[in-house]
C-alpha cells in the first residue's frame, strides 16, 4: 500500500470523526451534559460535566475514599426524572438519610444484588438498554474489554449515564470506557482525583476536590 493511499485512508477517518487529533476541541450538545456540581471537576471533564452516553470507570484503593460523593449532585438531578437509577452489586447499602440530604429522591433508586459476575454484567447492560434507567452504577469484580464495549454501546444507544467501579487496578487492562478516573482520600474532607483517560483530551495531573458540592459550600 502506497504512502499516498495511506494518507487518503487516514483523511477519510478524520472526516468521519473516527480519529481524535491533539489540537482538536471536542464539540458537545449542552443538552447531553450533566453538571457534576463541582466547578473543579467540571473544568477537568472534557464536556465540562458528565456527558450522557459515556461510561466512566472509577478506580479506588479502597471503598469510602470519597468516590461516591463525586456523583451525589448528578444523582440528585437524575433522581428528579421519571426513570430509575439502578445500583448493581453495591458493596454496601447506601445510607438513605445522607442521600436525601444531598437532594436525591431515594424513591427512584433501584438496587440489584446479582448472584455472580456474569449476572452483574447482564443487569448493567440490560438496565441501560431498557430505556427505563437514567443511570446505571455497577461494582464489578473485574472488567473485560469485550464486556465494557457492550456496556458502552448500550449507554450510547440510550444516551444515559453509567459509572463503573472495577475491582482490578486501572493499569491491568485498557477498556473502551471514554472516561477513567482514579480517586484516593487526601484528607478528611478532600479527595485527590486524577484522570487516567478522558476522550477528547489528554490525561491530566492529580487535583484536589472538596467532598461537598458547590451548592453546599
Amino acid at each position: 500500500m502506497s504512502p499516498t493511499h495511506n494518507l487518503i485512508a487516514l483523511e477519510h477517518h478524520f472526516q468521519r470523526g473516527q480519529v481524535w487529533k491533539g489540537d482538536q476541541t471536542p464539540e458537545f450538545s449542552s443538552a447531553s451534559v450533566l453538571d457534576s456540581g463541582y466547578s473543579e471537576l467540571n473544568h477537568e471533564l472534557p464536556a465540562r460535566g458528565w456527558r450522557a452516553g459515556q461510561i466512566c470507570e472509577i478506580y479506588t484503593q479502597a471503598a469510602g475514599c470519597g468516590e461516591f460523593s463525586l456523583l451525589l449532585p448528578a444523582l440528585a438531578a437524575l433522581s428528579q426524572q421519571e426513570r430509575w437509577i439502578m445500583l448493581v452489586a453495591p458493596p454496601a447499602i447506601p445510607y438513605a438519610p445522607a442521600l436525601k440530604m444531598a437532594g436525591i429522591n431515594t424513591g427512584r433508586l433501584l438496587m440489584v444484588h446479582p448472584t455472580n459476575h456474569k449476572e452483574a454484567l447482564w443487569c448493567i447492560e440490560e438496565g441501560l438498554r431498557s430505556g427505563q434507567c437514567s443511570a446505571v452504577l455497577g461494582w464489578l469484580k473485574e472488567v473485560e474489554p469485550t464486556s465494557v464495549r457492550r456496556i458502552q454501546l448500550a449507554c450510547e444507544e440510550q444516551q444515559n449515564h453509567c459509572w463503573l467501579w472495577p475491582g482490578s487496578p486501572a493499569e491491568n487492562k485498557a477498556t473502551a470506557a471514554p472516561v477513567r478516573i482514579s480517586v484516593r482520600r487526601h484528607s478528611a474532607r478532600e479527595a485527590a482525583v486524577r484522570f487516567i483517560k478522558r476522550r477528547g483530551s489528554w490525561p491530566g495531573n492529580e487535583f484536589i476536590l472538596p467532598l461537598w458540592p458547590d451548592n453546599l459550600n
